[in-house]
């Protein structure tokens, strides 16, 4: 029997989201063009980034999903 899903939180969104920057580092490494160190940090803010806009219009979109 299927059960409803609960959505995941943005915390456990956001770390699944780092760790396939964690791997994508770690398979580029093996590769011919390995990113630098700057790359992968710049990778690593722009997750950080989506996920902190996603907060803040959740935050402000609140009284529009009771």
């Amino acid at each position: 029997m299927a059960t409803a899903l609960e959505p995941r939180p943005l915390a456990d969104l956001e770390q699944d989201a780092l760790a396939r920057v964690e791997t994508e580092m770690a398979r580029r490494a093996r590769g011919v063009k390995p990113w630098t160190p700057a790359e992968y940090v710049d990778r690593i803010a722009r997750v950080h980034a989506h996920y902190a806009q996603r907060r803040q219009w959740l935050r402000t979109h609140e009284q529009d999903a009771a």
